[in-house]
């Protein structure tokens, strides 16, 4: 079984950001900064232990503007985003690096690229 420390070092690694450890929460972040405000974060990493699955969250309007939320495998209102933010977030099967990983990859590099 992979930590979900060791997935966020290998999902940044793929998709070429930063990312800092919040609690059990982790970061995905555009630039290497701890400052609030320069740190361009994106997204967020968790790990849903019954269901043996790591999730990355994301802004929907990120998804949208980058043309990859059709990939997402739900949204989510609230939490990590705005009182009335939605998110879309992506689900991947610890351990792995199949068509779910690649999906959840194809979908942040786009996004990671925005300016």
């Amino acid at each position: 079984m992979e930590s979900l420390g060791s997935f966020v070092r290998r999902l940044s690694e793929s998709i070429g950001c930063y990312y800092h450890s919040t609690q059990s929460v982790y970061a995905l972040q555009k630039f290497n900064s701890n400052i609030k405000g320069k740190m361009g974060v994106f997204g967020w990493v968790s790990e849903l232990k019954r269901k043996n699955l790591f999730r990355v969250d994301t802004y929907i309007r990120l998804g949208d503007k980058a043309g990859v939320s059709g990939l997402a495998d739900g949204t989510k209102e609230g939490a990590h985003f705005n009182k009335d933010g939605i998110g879309i977030f992506f689900c991947v099967i610890n351990g792995s690096q199949g068509e779910d990983y690649q999906k959840a990859i194809k979908a942040l590099k786009p996004i990671i690229a925005l300016k």
